[in-house]
């Protein structure tokens, strides 16, 4: 009876020793399982990626002191995405009038979004499903009262891009357009501060340009512009204050230190539009 006993006992034993040995195995098995299956997740989301290699503004500086702006992104997707998101700074005017949001190409359509806002950045969060493609996003904006009006001239001093932008971008491209219908070269004064390899032009239009081929991520974009008072007749942004003389020493001040290492050709530009650069616009 203790040997049937005994045995069973034993036998007993044995039988949950293997329970336990593939109750092992069996969660041994699944670890691996979640392991493999997280390495893979893992690789698919590190090679999911995406490029924005170009970008395009257009740029129109109103007799308000207001600026409406036309953005052009170019994304290449390589993998699955729900949309792209877009941070402005709001700070040096009164926010935001309207924002639209829409798919450029392939297809033509608004898109959806929220917005939220921290520390005078507003960002976008745009709705569109992606895949392995390439697209072009439109947004349009229009901000309220970025141009200043002084006793002896007009500036615009705009960021497009900093240390929030955390995406490089292959180019970028912005075209400013002031309010008068035509303008001479003569009447403006023009600077750019941002990657040593960036270019500002005037065109024979009037409209100025800046390009940069290679924005890194973090990198800034930067246009300062002065123009003639009468310009923006209709501002509310008024200043009563002669500025001219003290933003052409600052900015001549931060060329000479440019100009040393190859950034924008602030003071070629000085030189040829206008004969005295310390004479204000017309």
């Amino acid at each position: 009876m203790i040997q049937g006993i005994t045995a069973h006992c034993i036998n007993l034993l044995v039988i949950k020793g293997v329970v336990k040995i593939k109750a092992k195995k069996l969660i041994g098995f699944a670890l691996l399982i979640i392991i493999l299956f997280s390495f893979a997740t893992f690789i698919t989301c590190a090679e999911r990626s995406y490029k924005i290699t170009d970008y395009q503004a257009q740029v129109k500086i109103l007799e308000n002191g207001d600026i409406q702006v036309s953005e052009i992104f170019e994304y290449n997707f390589d993998g699955d995405f729900n949309g792209i998101i877009r941070t402005i700074g709001i700070k040096g005017s009164d926010g935001f009038k309207y924002f639209k949001a829409s798919e450029h190409f392939p297809e033509d359509k608004e898109l959806d979004y929220t917005q939220s806002l921290a520390a005078e950045m507003v960002t976008y969060k745009i709705y569109e499903k992606s895949s392995n493609e390439r697209k072009l996003f439109l947004l349009e904006y229009q901000l309220k009262n970025v141009a200043t009006l002084y006793n002896d001239t007009s500036e615009f001093y705009w960021k497009f891009f900093d240390k929030t932008n955390t995406s490089p971008i292959g180019h970028v491209k912005i075209e400013i357009e002031l309010p008068a219908a035509e303008v001479s070269a003569e009447e403006l004064k023009v600077f750019g501060h941002g990657p040593l390899d960036g270019e500002v032009s005037i065109q024979e239009d009037g409209k100025i340009v800046y390009e940069v081929f290679g924005l890194s991520s973090r990198e800034m974009v930067e246009a300062r512009i002065l123009f003639p008072t009468s310009m923006i007749p209709n501002s509310s942004k008024i200043i009563s204050q002669n500025k001219f003389a003290e933003i052409m020493k600052e900015e001549l001040r931060w060329a000479k230190k440019a100009d040393r290492e190859k950034g924008f050709n602030i003071i070629t530009i000085l030189l040829i539009h206008g004969n005295n650069p310390f004479q204000p616009p017309a």
